[in-house]
């Protein structure tokens, strides 16, 4: 009777732990003197009932409308519920607080008191009062700007266009007694601004003037190669405007340079490319020489010339410009 009730456990405890790895019971092994018989096995598979899919309801959410309302000129009250949000915002840095005629010579007397710190100069002034003044070119040239007669420390920068351009020059006390002074090549109709700065705060008075400079005339500006084809890339912005041709030329830069034919022959000058309505002629032998050709948008916008030379004879070759107008160029010497 017991060896039965023993035989029955021994039975359970093997279909128990079938392909149990937890007590290494594996199909076809014995251990612990039981012994797997596959066909007690149940081969019934697992049914797996389908799970139903109740879909769900969400109850829109209703928002309110935001009520934005202008209080100031400077601060604005932003309301939502339940919150208010005020954002306040400065003014714009005003800069160009005086605007000057433009004409030359000017001689001002302005005052420091009240201005603010708009700039930091490439030569100094951080922290400093300043004031900005606007002033366009009346012609095309070299300019001085100058604090000469103030009686405080300055500093001068001049900065292309309105405000907030190139820095194209910047001085401390060039111009003696603390004074600032910088020369600055213009064309005609180009504004700038006049940046006086000083050392910390200050009320002091201003003295600022701008004068038109006489540039001596080193001409020519340059000596091209004497062979042919030759091209030339150049640029007449910045250059001073010391002459014309008798087609045009008036109020522009110029640039001149001499060339020597290497053999006699027909030749042509001709700007093939520029960013500018150019003028170009000829001088001979220097820049004193009588003028040999002049040409005014011969071909669309650009010039040419076509002229005989022989070998080792000299010309000025001089590009100009229109109305006042200068830029890169691009220039072509080769035979006929």
């Amino acid at each position: 009777m017991r060896r039965g009730l023993r035989s029955v456990l021994a039975s359970g405890l093997a279909l128990a732990g079938c392909n149990d790895h937890r007590f290494g019971f594996f199909p076809g092994t014995e251990s612990d003197g039981g012994t797997f018989d596959p066909s007690t096995a149940s081969t019934d598979s697992p049914t797996l009932s389908p799970t139903t899919l109740v879909p769900t309801t969400v109850s829109p959410t209703t928002v309110q409308p935001t009520t934005i309302t202008t209080a100031t000129d400077t601060e604005t009250t932003i309301t939502t519920e339940p919150t208010t949000l005020t954002v306040t915002t400065e003014p714009p840095t005003e800069c160009g607080e005086l605007v000057l005629p433009p004409v030359v010579p000017i001689h001002e007397i302005d005052s420091l008191q009240a201005q603010g710190d708009d700039f930091s100069l490439t030569c100094g002034g951080i922290g400093g009062t300043d004031l900005e003044v606007v002033w366009t070119a009346p012609v095309t040239g070299r300019f001085q700007f100058d604090t000469i007669g103030s009686s405080f420390d300055s500093l001068l920068a001049v900065i292309d266009g309105v405000c907030f351009g190139q820095e194209l020059a910047c001085d401390d006390d060039g111009g003696g007694n603390l004074t600032s002074r910088v020369e600055v090549d213009l064309v005609v109709g180009q504004t700038v601004t006049l940046v006086i700065d000083s050392f910390g705060q200050s009320s002091a008075e201003v003295v600022y003037n701008i004068t038109q400079v006489q540039v001596p005339d080193e001409c020519p500006d340059g000596v091209f190669e004497p062979f042919v084809p030759l091209t030339i890339d150049g640029q007449t912005a910045g250059a001073a405007n010391f002459r014309a041709g008798s087609c045009n030329g008036f109020e522009s830069p110029e640039i001149e340079a001499l060339w020597t034919a290497p053999f006699d022959g027909a030749f042509v000058f001709e700007v093939i490319e520029a960013d500018f309505d150019p003028v170009l002629y000829l001088l001979d032998g220097s820049c004193q020489g009588g003028e040999l050709a002049c040409n005014d948008d011969s071909n669309g916008l650009f010039p040419q010339l076509v002229i005989p030379m022989f070998a080792g004879q000299s010309v000025v070759v001089v590009v100009d410009g229109v109305g006042g107008q200068a830029g890169k160029f691009l220039l072509s010497i080769h035979e006929a």
